[in-house]
């Protein structure tokens, strides 16, 4: 039996490794929505500022507000950047639901010469054992919660994931993984099996163990021992500004100079009728980094664009790379072309 299991934990580790995504960074798809909760007397002149000031942040990186005073003080309101809102109902809650016009703000950020964030934003994954001491130690899920803990830890990374524009993502092994991570914890590195599976662009470590009855020991990218009745919110503050300086650091290595612009040629096959052109050119204009866009020829499956772009033609690349719906086969540099085929 314990030969079978062994060959089994052979055999996962080479699958992780073969068939674990090697692509960093992921289209966030909602990028110009905001929700904003509405709380029970706000007005909803409020909430639009507030989703304002979250759009700004999200699309510039900078949680500092001075890139919305200096949009404000340039003589615009608002709602000019708001193309419509709504009123939502999710999870039994009320928030205000705000679509910004993308061309409309990236032009503002060229004119005032405001860095810009694309549509492929990092990923940052979340590695985090909990030991309490009272039952078998266990790593934070996405689809389990175990504590009221759990569920601070994960109302915290929902909240700056969509604050910041930016995957905060817990691992979801299966039951094979998870018998092997409780029987052969000392033959292998758990997180590395974890992180093995779970591209990223940064993995964040932290072990939780109770040491006492109000004592707790911190290890890993957070370190700290705590002795007191308020764990909780103690470590939930800790881990919030230890998360804002790992987005820091991850956005500032992605910026898209507005003040520059450029031209890019991009080829696409596998266009087989009208529809899938249309996804194509939305998919293609919907970039942060592209300012307008032109048919420049139209074959049979294969259309060519030429398009002008914000910033250089490598932001250009690692943007549309992480598009769900077209694939890079190939990058001419020399030329600034791309070509790509069209997903269904």
């Amino acid at each position: 039996m314990r030969i079978i299991k062994v060959k089994l934990f052979k055999h996962i580790i080479f699958c992780l490794i073969i068939f674990s995504n090697t692509c960093f960074g992921k289209e966030f798809d909602e990028l110009f929505t905001i929700y904003e909760p509405l709380q029970s007397g706000s007005s909803i002149e409020k909430s639009i500022n507030n989703s304002f000031n979250t759009m700004i942040y999200r699309l510039s990186g900078d949680p500092k507000p001075s890139n919305i005073w200096k949009i404000i003080n340039a003589g615009n309101s608002r709602k000019d950047f708001i193309q419509s809102y709504s009123i939502k109902s999710l999870n039994n809650k009320s928030y205000l639901q705000v679509y910004f016009d993308k061309n409309l703000l990236v032009q503002k950020f060229n004119e005032l010469s405001i860095p810009a964030l694309g549509t492929s934003r990092p990923v940052i994954l979340f590695l985090i054992n909990v030991d309490t001491g009272s039952s078998k130690p266990y790593f934070l899920k996405d689809s389990e919660s175990k504590s009221e803990l759990d569920l601070l830890i994960k109302n915290l990374l929902k909240k700056l994931s969509s604050n910041r524009g930016i995957f905060l993502e817990l691992p979801e092994p299966d039951l094979n993984e998870l018998d092997l991570l409780t029987s052969y914890s000392k033959l292998i590195n758990s997180n590395k099996l974890l992180n093995s599976k779970y591209a990223s662009n940064k993995t964040v470590e932290i072990k939780l163990t109770k040491i006492g009855i109000n004592n707790w020991l911190v290890d890993g990218d957070i370190n700290f021992k705590y002795e007191n009745n308020d764990f909780n919110n103690f470590f939930i503050k800790n881990l919030e500004k230890h998360i804002l300086i790992e987005i820091d650091k991850l956005f500032s290595k992605n910026l898209i100079d507005t003040s520059q612009e450029t031209l890019a040629q991009i080829s696409i096959s596998n266009i087989s009728n009208y529809e899938d052109y249309k996804i194509s050119k939305e998919v293609i204009g919907n970039l942060v980094a592209t300012k307008d866009i032109d048919i420049s020829s139209f074959k049979i499956n294969n259309i060519s664009y030429q398009v002008n772009i914000y910033g250089n033609f490598d932001s250009f690349v690692n943007e549309i790379s992480d598009s769900n719906f077209i694939k890079v086969n190939k990058v001419k540099y020399s030329e600034n072309t791309i070509y790509m085929d069209f997903m269904r």
